[in-house]
């Protein structure tokens, strides 16, 4: 509870900040990825659900997050695709969405219209190091050189930093999505299935439903029966849900610190590196902000927000 308690303030800020520049760079760059920001709804069938929704709504108020407890009627009014048996909910209405691989492809145009160099299909196999940097950063396309260096890998980047003789908590956390066509009566705003723990969000045609935080290391296979249970949601929770066929079923992993913090900073160790990971299931939550705090780091400028809660080092 503690660390639930220090973590919170922090991401909501991280998040909040992340939203502006969502805002900011969709305009700027003329992105188009089914942005929408019409709040969003947690969604209870049980009586004990519904009061945690309570709890959580008292605990967050005290953090400034505007959220309202809805009964099950006000709910459908906002959101009549909710099934009958839904007996309330909770409103968060700061909540926005989009179709993350729309804003991320459309992100890397612009990024390279803007001179970035992306070379995708490119494994690290390894570093050069001498006196405490990075000189080379060894690739399956060749040795890469440049003055500073961004780890930015994901569940991916404590593995690599170990190479660089660098330890800090990271563990794989996997989950699952499945992606069906949007049903005649389809959810216009985002979606969490409170009991289940599933998240619906609308993106454009598509409908994803996405669950489950499966701790396993690094394995990649697929558990039907995880699958199944989210499926099962869908028509529990919507009035049309789970009933349309089966576009896609993926499986991804999210790299989580044990005290729920991202990790943004600069190495002690290595004068030149500069890590960004550590985002667990708020990743493009928090994407935006990560990046350009990094690139704040990376100039030697203060950082909009302050860095010391998300210290690579903190835990020794």
């Amino acid at each position: 509870q503690a660390a639930f308690e220090t973590a919170v303030p922090f991401l909501r800020d991280l998040q909040r900040a992340s939203l502006t520049l969502y805002r900011e760079l969709i305009a700027q760059e003329r992105i188009a990825c089914h942005f929408e920001q019409n709040g969003g709804l947690a969604l209870f069938r049980t009586a004990e659900g519904l009061q945690h929704g309570q709890h959580e709504v008292q605990q967050m108020l005290q953090f400034g997050l505007n959220m309202t407890l809805l009964d099950g009627a006000a709910a459908r009014a906002l959101e009549p695709a909710i099934h009958p048996e839904v007996i309330g909910a909770v409103h968060y209405e700061e909540d926005a969405f989009l179709t993350p691989h729309l804003f991320l492809n459309s992100l890397a145009k612009a990024a390279a219209a803007h001179g970035a160099e992306i070379s995708p299909q490119t494994e690290v196999l390894g570093f050069t190091r001498e006196n405490g940097r990075i000189t080379a950063v060894n690739t399956t396309r060749g040795s890469m050189r440049a003055a500073q260096i961004l780890l930015a890998a994901g569940v991916w980047s404590a593995p690599l930093a170990r190479e660089l003789g660098l330890h800090f908590p990271l563990q794989p956390a996997k989950g699952y999505s499945i992606t069906m066509p949007r049903p005649p009566k389809s959810p216009r705003k985002y979606l969490y299935l409170g009991e289940a723990k599933v998240a619906v969000t609308p993106m454009g045609e598509r409908l994803r439903y996405t669950g489950t935080l499966e701790l396993a290391g690094f394995d990649f296979s697929i558990n039907r029966r995880r699958v199944d249970a989210i499926l099962r949601a869908a028509g529990e929770y919507l009035v049309d849900g789970g009933q349309q066929e089966v576009i896609e079923i993926w499986r991804g992993m999210r790299p989580c610190s044990p005290d729920g913090l991202p990790y943004i900073g600069r190495s002690r160790a290595i004068t030149n590196l500069i890590i960004g990971t550590g985002h667990a299931t708020l990743g493009m939550s928090m994407g935006p902000v990560t990046g350009k705090l990094l690139g704040e780091i990376v100039q030697e400028k203060s950082p909009s927000i302050p860095l010391h809660p998300f210290r690579v080092e903190r835990f020794g």
